[in-house]
């Protein structure tokens, strides 16, 4: 069971997210995310050194979490979780009403038919982050930016945490197959927003 505080804890590293890439502008190819079944995600290459992160959700519970790394940066051991991440924290899944916890199983009772709670049968909710690789401002956990002249990045991204057991059914996991997708950032050469006048924030894979 994913238990709150857990969540909390991710959540408390601030709007983060994770974004990883292979070497300086050297990008992975784009994928798409995750465009099947309740909660979807994906990442679009926005230029001027920006990604915006777009999760949808069909059932009623908001620990969906996304984590991501920039340009192959290290994961790092928390407190919260029995796994490495990166700079997850913030990005998760909203709920329109009534939205649940996996822990809720405390005052719910067990997930299971005669007694199904968590479910995926709600109005599609969807939010976005957009994260500027270079004024980033997560908090606490805020590493600089690696390769900071380059004028690409290739961000990683993967949800992380979501209920198990789902609708007690035996079916598969709402979180798809937990691989690591891939977006390349681009219009990040020199300060600021990066771009500044140059076609990289024009082009790249989304």
């Amino acid at each position: 069971m994913i238990k709150r505080a857990m969540v909390t804890g991710l959540a408390s590293v601030a709007a983060a997210g994770l974004a990883f890439s292979i070497a300086p502008g050297v990008a992975q190819a784009a994928d798409n995310g995750q465009r099947t079944g309740p909660v979807q995600f994906w990442a679009e290459n926005l230029g001027n050194c920006k990604v915006k992160f777009t999760l949808t959700n069909e059932t009623n519970i908001t620990s969906y979490t996304l984590d991501w790394r920039i340009d192959d940066e290290p994961l790092r051991d928390v407190d919260y979780a029995d796994f490495q991440v990166g700079r997850t924290g913030g990005m998760h899944t909203t709920v329109e009403d009534y939205p649940r916890w996996p822990d809720d199983e405390g005052s719910m009772g067990a997930n299971a038919p005669g007694n199904i709670w968590m479910v995926k049968d709600r109005p599609v909710s969807t939010v976005s982050y957009i994260k500027d690789l270079k004024n980033l401002n997560d908090s606490p956990y805020n590493p600089p930016l690696p390769n900071p002249e380059a004028a690409t990045h290739d961000v990683a991204y993967r949800m992380v945490l979501g209920p198990p057991g789902n609708l007690g059914d035996g079916g598969p996991e709402w979180l798809g197959d937990r691989n690591w997708h891939h977006v390349t950032v681009t219009g990040c050469a020199g300060g600021g927003g990066g771009g500044g006048g140059s076609l990289d924030g024009l082009f790249g894979s989304s």
